[in-house]
């Protein structure tokens, strides 16, 4: 073999080194990464293996079913939801109008004695003014007749019926800040009854839904609808029981006129339980 049979095989039998690759960029490493799902199905039975193959839709019938069944439950809990908010929301505005007006009489007793002892002389503005708005945030005052502070036609319907209690427009009232209407009747000079409207001028101004009533003494009040002890504020019907508040005409059931329904909410712990009429 002669020299250059030599080179040519010496060059023959080196490796040739490959041309250089450009590096792969970000996006094909990212799609070279190892595709593990294959190795899952082709362990899967052979009568699972196409179907873990096949793409997975819903078809427009199984959606329109789905949403549906969503609607049908909605219309179920929807009105039971709606309902029990609004019992929260109107026994929290009662509670704060009872707690407001329960502590301006506390205040003025310290201030002024006894409930018996305060001025009964004056005027139902004037007497309001002196001893019951000092935990009350006033912010209009109405004469008998004037506009403004009640609802548009003058009425607080009974709790059943159209029936309603004719004195209002009658009466003094006032709104509060957070839109609270109180009618106010000094029924003579020992007692004071409050008719009050939760949410103003909306509807249904009904006893028993935003309209509730108290009664105010200078000391023990018995008729048919209060059975009191002592001087103070309470609900109308304080001191009946549960089946007294469900016959008197003023009572809570759905025939009465639901004068004492505020009684009945305070009796059952400040809730608006099931046998409520609402």
């Amino acid at each position: 073999m002669n020299i250059e049979e030599q080179k040519a095989r010496g060059q023959e039998g080196k490796p040739v080194n490959p041309s250089p690759q450009p590096s792969p960029t970000r996006g094909e490493r990212v799609n070279s990464r190892v595709d593990f799902s294959l190795p899952l199905i082709t362990g899967l039975p052979r009568s699972l293996r196409s179907l873990a193959m096949t793409n997975v839709a819903f078809t427009l019938a199984e959606v329109l079913i789905t949403l549906g069944i969503i609607g049908i439950v909605a219309a179920m809990t929807l009105p039971a939801l709606i309902t029990k908010y609004q019992k929260q929301v109107t026994v929290t505005k009662l509670k704060k109008v009872y707690s407001a007006l329960s502590q301006s009489v506390e205040l003025s007793k310290v201030e002024y004695g006894d409930i018996r002892d305060w001025d009964w002389t004056l005027n139902t503005k004037d007497f309001f003014e002196k001893y019951l708005s000092k935990k009350l945030s006033v912010v209009k005052y109405c004469a008998p007749h004037e506009s403004g502070c009640w609802n548009s036609d003058g009425k607080l319907y009974y709790l059943y019926g159209s029936g309603n209690d004719p004195s209002i427009p009658n009466l003094p009232r006032i709104v509060l800040s957070d839109g609270t209407f109180v009618a106010i009747t000094k029924q003579d000079n020992s007692h004071i009854h409050f008719m009050i409207d939760l949410n103003g001028q909306k509807s249904p101004n009904r006893y028993g839904k935003d309209c509730f009533a108290m009664t105010m003494t200078t000391g023990a009040f018995n008729d048919e609808s209060h059975r009191i002890s002592q001087a103070g504020l309470y609900f109308f019907g304080s001191g009946l029981s549960q089946e007294e508040l469900s016959t008197i005409k003023y009572g809570y059931t759905r025939n009465k006129r639901g004068n004492a329904c505020g009684q009945k909410i305070m009796m059952d712990g400040w809730q608006i339980k099931d046998d409520y009429p609402w």
